[in-house]
């Protein structure tokens, strides 16, 4: 079933009918009876980047029945089409379409309304539609339900392409204008901008590939009529004929009668079209001569790409101008000297204002990126990269061109902006050393001294996540652990994304005996780093103690696959040691280890004790009766600490020998 459109919706045609090569756009209406004597224009204009004409070929009307790549045909209107029912239709191959083409509008339009008073209120149930020609199955439809009183053309939609792909769009915008009006509005006064993807195409290049009579796939006609439509096929001569007539009959829009000459003409198209080319070159150049001297002066960057662009296609034309009678050979030559000499100094103005254009670019985002300090060393520095790139396009501007005046003042400026964030940058790069040293202090057991350096840094430069993490690992290492809970989320607030602070911050919940909190403290720092072992070891062993053994030994298996990855012996052997410990109990009986001489219970071989249970140390400011109390058997066992903590059970320290 189709997809009904509404004014303004789109539709993706290469995401809903993928591989779709060949399509029919067929524009309907129905006309009352004030308006039988109307006679309606059907129109597509294909529209390259800039949304002109590229090439008067590329307008497809009723003087021009096909677009000169060969990818847009129009049928010949039916005079003979019973009732009041209208209907023009457009086959289209996309891919003949030249890739330059970004858009076809599709618009009908009143002959002479402004002279017999008519407007599009008499038109009544219009559509437009697409249909996949080679299925004939309809894709989308737009009926347009506005009441145009006053407007005498309608643009129905468009075909335009966007990422490669092409998509429709109902636009049914109404204009008190007629089809000159329209041509005004697309035309862009080049007759040979684009060049056709093809060579010399012959007026039934896209006939033999479409037949037009298929594409009417909702016309009610006589049964005669219609096995008429499936049997005829359109020959190139009909196409050519229908030009003529046409021709004779209608007045071709002003704008358009040059170059649609070449298709009337017909037996020496090229070199007239060769010659009218020319015509419209030296013309051109007049008009550049003229404009240099402004060009000389100009600082706007854009209208001096414009022009820099103009010069050099119409050098180039210019210098394609053959010398032979009739074609302005010497007007040329005599242009060439005019001209040429002007590129260099357009250039270099060009490239100034260019140069000129992105220094201010970059100081805006120089001051932008530094605004809500505090910051990291590593945003000073890039907004001391832009100033730098900054002032060194504004000193190499030439002293000869419009802007150079307006490049020295903002020069001072930006050389004082810069030496402002230069000195950011030094007390930044001052407070990294501070931090620096206190992270090898920790590392020697110089707890005081470390704590004395990492406050040194952050009172230079508040945003260093990485002191606020050391200060929470020393003052975790002096007993206080809400400071170290303080510290480290004080990281995470400059750094959500640091998972040793997750960690760190786990450890002293432990510690004060919340081990719910430091589970998740410990999922967190999974979550930032999918390869963090110890946070794996951790939270297997906060599981193992809630009784949750499964996941438990899911954990430990984890930390002992990473810990092998990463060359850890020690730890690897921790990590399957603690998956042992933590397995569920089975009901088989007890074989004894003789070498260890504990069974696979865990029990002294031998001795008929309780089930030992994995416990860890209870931090000495815990209180009594928190929850998840240790569970202690009556056996001697070895008793799961948390990495880094400060316990000082020697049995356990010689066990794990995970390192911060």
């Amino acid at each position: 079933m189709a997809m009904q459109l509404s004014k303004g919706e789109r539709f993706n045609i290469s995401k809903e009918a993928p591989g779709l090569k060949k399509m029919a756009i067929a524009l309907g209406w129905q006309v009352t009876e004030a308006g039988q004597s109307y006679e309606i224009d059907v129109s597509a204009f294909m529209l390259g980047a800039d949304g002109k004409i590229p090439n008067d070929k590329y307008f497809i009307f009723y003087n021009n029945l096909q677009s000169c790549d060969g990818s847009v045909l129009q049928s010949i209107p039916d005079k003979n089409n019973r009732g009041q029912e209208k209907k023009t239709i457009y086959g289209i191959i996309l891919e003949k379409i030249n890739p330059e083409i970004e858009e076809i509008t599709f618009a009908v339009t009143i002959h002479e309304a402004d002279k017999i008073k008519a407007n599009f209120s008499e038109i009544k149930n219009a559509f437009i539609k697409i249909t996949n020609l080679d299925t004939g199955s309809e894709l989308v439809r737009y009926e347009l339900k506005e009441n145009f009183s006053r407007e005498s053309a309608v643009e129905f939609g468009r075909l335009y392409k966007k990422n490669g792909q092409w998509r429709f769009q109902a636009v049914g915008e109404g204009y008190q204008a007629g089809l000159q009006s329209l041509v005004d509005k697309y035309y862009s006064g080049n007759s040979n901008n684009i060049s056709p993807m093809s060579s010399e195409l012959t007026a039934g290049t896209a006939a033999d590939d479409l037949q037009l009579p298929a594409w009417d796939l909702e016309v009610d006609s006589e049964p005669e009529a219609e096995h008429s439509r499936q049997t005829r096929r359109v020959q190139p001569s009909r196409i050519n004929n229908q030009v003529n007539n046409n021709s004779r009959s209608r007045k071709i829009p002003a704008a358009l009668l040059a170059g649609l000459g070449v298709l009337v003409l017909g037996t020496s198209v090229g070199t007239i079209a060769f010659m009218r080319s020319g015509n419209e070159t030296l013309k051109q150049a007049k008009i550049l001569a003229v404009e240099t001297q402004n060009a000389g002066k100009a600082t706007d960057v854009n209208l001096l790409r414009s022009f820099d662009k103009r010069l050099k296609e119409t050098i180039a034309n210019l210098d394609k101008i053959p010398n032979f009678p009739g074609f302005g050979y010497q007007q040329a030559r005599a242009d060439l000297l005019k001209l040429r000499p002007s590129l260099v100094p357009v250039q270099q103005n060009l490239q100034a204002a260019e140069s000129l254009a992105t220094a201010q670019k970059l100081a805006m985002e120089a001051a932008v990126v530094v605004q809500k300090p505090p910051h990291p060393i590593e945003v000073w520095q890039q907004s001391q990269s832009k100033w730098q790139q900054a002032i060194a396009l504004l000193e190499a501007i030439d002293s000869r061109t419009p802007v150079y005046n307006l490049a020295q003042n903002k020069l001072s400026n930006y050389r004082a902006n810069h030496a402002v964030i230069s000195q950011r940058v030094a007390i930044s790069q001052k407070a990294a050393n501070f931090s620096n040293q206190g992270s090898l202090k920790v590392q020697k057991g110089d707890v005081p001294g470390a704590i004395a350096n990492f406050t040194q840094a952050l009172t230079l430069n508040p945003n260093i996540p990485q002191a606020y993490l050391g200060l929470g690992i020393a003052t975790s290492k002096q007993g206080n652990k809400q400071q170290a809970i303080y510290n480290y989320e004080r990281a995470l607030q400059f750094n959500p994304n640091l998972a040793e602070a997750y960690f760190g911050r786990a450890q002293a919940y432990y510690e004060l005996g919340n081990k719910q909190q430091a589970l998740g403290d410990y999922e967190q720092a999974i979550r930032v780093n999918p390869n963090y072992a110890l946070a794996y070891l951790e939270r297997g062993a906060i599981r193992c103690m809630l009784g949750t053994k499964s996941p438990a030994v899911s954990d430990f298996q984890q930390a002992g696959e990473l810990f092998l990855k990463q060359g850890d012996g020690n730890n690897y052997k921790l990590a399957q040691s603690f998956i042992n410990d933590c397995q569920e109990p089975s009901a088989e009986s007890a074989i004894c280890d003789y070498r260890r001489n504990i069974d696979s219970f865990g029990r002294p071989c031998g001795r008929s004790v309780n089930v030992p249970i994995i416990i860890r140390r209870k931090s000495p400011t815990a209180t009594s009766n928190s929850e998840s109390t240790d569970v202690k058997s009556n056996s001697s066992v070895e008793k799961i600490l948390p990495a880094y903590s400060d316990s000082s059970s020697t049995r356990t320290r010689s066990r794990r020998r995970s390192k911060r």
